[in-house]
């Protein structure tokens, strides 16, 4: 079908040609000079058109790699692991059959922070207590504002622990280079050639001896730290039988990352005796994280609150959220007024705007957010490096930490109310402005 079509147009180009060249009263020159300057212009378009086309056969071909690279890893480890999956039959939202390290576990034990300097002091406490591996994978990060922990990896790595940094995005490259002689061993997902940039994981996941696990967005910029502005931050500190998935699928990423196979080696879990039901979820290129947080949205009976650093939503989750909203279903969305990305901020407040005229609790954060954060039916939270965002959705490794325990429920619930207070309220949403009408069409 495109070949006809390139014939079409390749013929209808020749025919206007003759025509202006028979009809049209001026020098030949002329004539062949702006010809001439058509067909460069529509030759240019095409060569753009196949540049972009082969930088995503090449984000999918990368992807595609990894997962089957995966598949043969997880084969290699899958003896050594330990069954820790929960035997109730209840997955939570059926997510063990569409992505992948996906099970069900309880005896699991989390706490929760929400300012930067209490994640950096336990974080540094819990490091300091390694004594085998860390794993320390991000998916942007500005390492000046970690150097505290960047002098505790490089003290490990010189005494002998197995210290792995793995990024796609980074700030502080003179701080790399101290990493690379103590002897932490880098890798880095996202590959840069003439057609830009291929592959994109936007997971942050932080394990220790494969006993603790970090998740949250480590990624701090000065505006968040510095001035006046208002920042709403979420940390979590995992340990338990989750942390054995979570731990194994940093391991699969670092060792995509650097190109080198390292034996995998779980720990023995501690016994917590409790019942908080966590499920770890990771897509990979045959899993999209957009069917898991479809999932999630249609098994909602009475609410669905999202906390959110962008939402610029496909048009699946776009219809049922507004289906959920027709269906009497309570939907609250909280978006932060601040971004450093101008064209996502007003697609955000577009779709925004568009969910609130339909009926929807909208809130305009009066400050940036830092985290991602969904509850259902005031039942299970989820929380991870997770977007809703068209560019990542599809081609973006991914994570999703769903949890059925009331205090973390609470605590999402208590974050969001208290973000009321510093918020504006969408209430009237009939017009939008012409720059987010333009930036969400864009976008």
């Amino acid at each position: 079908m495109n070949i006809f079509l390139t014939l079409f147009f390749v013929v209808l180009f020749i025919v206007i040609s003759t025509i202006m060249i028979i009809f049209e009263r001026d020098k030949p020159k002329n004539i062949i000079i702006w010809l001439v300057v058509f067909l460069l212009s529509s030759v240019i378009g095409y060569v753009i058109y196949l540049i972009t086309r082969i930088v995503v056969m090449k984000k999918v071909s990368s992807l595609n790699k990894k997962d089957s690279e995966d598949t043969i890893f997880h084969g290699l480890v899958n003896k050594n692991m330990k069954d820790v999956a929960l035997d109730t039959g209840s997955d939570l939202f059926a997510f063990n059959n569409l992505a992948y390290n996906s099970t069900v576990t309880n005896n699991n034990y989390y706490e929760i922070y929400n300012t930067y300097d209490r994640f950096i002091s336990v974080l540094s406490d819990s490091l300091n207590s390694a004594n085998n591996k860390i794993i320390f994978e991000v998916s942007d990060i500005n390492l000046k504002y970690y150097e505290d922990i960047v002098n505790i990896l490089i003290e490990k790595a010189k005494n002998g622990v197995k210290v792995f940094f793995v990024y796609d995005y980074l700030h502080g490259h003179r701080f790399l280079s101290s990493m690379k002689k103590a002897g932490v061993k880098v890798g880095r997902f996202s590959k840069y050639n003439t057609l830009g940039r291929i592959y994109s994981n936007r997971r942050n996941i932080i394990t220790i001896d494969s006993k603790i696990a970090f998740l949250g967005n480590f990624n701090v910029k000065k505006y968040h730290l510095f001035g006046e502005n208002i920042v709403a931050n979420t940390f979590m500190k995992l340990k338990g039988n989750v942390v054995q998935d979570i731990d194994l699928n940093a391991h699969q990423d670092t060792v995509f990352a650097r190109g080198k196979f390292v034996d995998y080696v779980p720990a023995c879990i501690d016994n917590y005796n409790n019942n908080v039901e966590l499920q770890y979820v990771a897509n990979t290129v045959n899993t999209d994280i957009e069917l898991l947080l479809i999932k999630a949205i249609c098994s909602a009976k009475t609410s669905i609150q999202l906390q959110l650093c962008e939402f610029v939503p496909t048009e699946s989750i776009m219809s049922l959220l507004k289906f959920a909203i027709n269906s009497n279903i309570d939907v609250k969305l909280m978006i932060p007024m601040k971004s450093n990305r101008h064209s996502k901020y007003y697609a955000s407040r577009a779709y925004a705007k568009e969910l609130a005229m339909v009926g929807a609790n909208v809130y305009l954060y009066d400050g940036y957010i830092q985290f991602n954060a969904i509850t259902i039916d005031s039942e299970y939270a989820l929380f991870g490096s997770f977007s809703f965002d068209r560019e990542h959705i599809s081609l973006s490794l991914q994570n999703i930490l769903t949890i059925k325990d009331s205090k973390a429920i609470n605590y999402f619930n208590k974050i969001f109310e208290t973000g009321i207070v510093n918020s504006y309220r969408i209430n009237n949403a009939k017009y939008m402005l012409l720059r987010e009408k333009f930036f969400k069409n864009f976008v």
